[in-house]
């Protein structure tokens, strides 16, 4: 009987190059983009820098949810704020990121 025998996971060289914490970071991410309210706020980003209360009402959602979901972005790192007086205004940290929505939007990876 001929047994199979599985390479070790350094043999691959592109799973090499992903440290531990590297690879919590990309997790961590992955995690933020799961929510649909999430993705929908990044979409409203596209526009630019913009106040919680534009973010909120251009997504469809509360000031509070709103609120909620940025900070969960911006802990992701996928999103940058600055505070102005009383309103904290929140943009994408990378236009990277509309195209790694747009490509995991698209009908058929390639």
């Amino acid at each position: 009987m001929h047994a199979h025998r599985h390479m070790p996971l350094v043999a691959y060289p592109d799973m090499k190059r992903f440290s531990d914490q590297r690879l919590q970071m990309i997790a961590s991410r992955g995690r933020a983009l799961a929510d649909p309210t999430r993705v929908r706020i990044l979409a409203v980003l596209r526009r630019g820098e913009q106040a919680v209360g534009q973010i909120a009402r251009a997504a469809g959602t509360r000031q509070s949810t709103a609120s909620k979901h940025l900070q969960v972005l911006h802990q992701a790192g996928l999103v940058q704020r600055r505070r102005d007086a009383s309103t904290v205004f929140y943009s994408l940290s990378s236009n990277e990121l509309l195209r790694v929505c747009d490509y995991l939007g698209s009908r058929q990876l390639v």
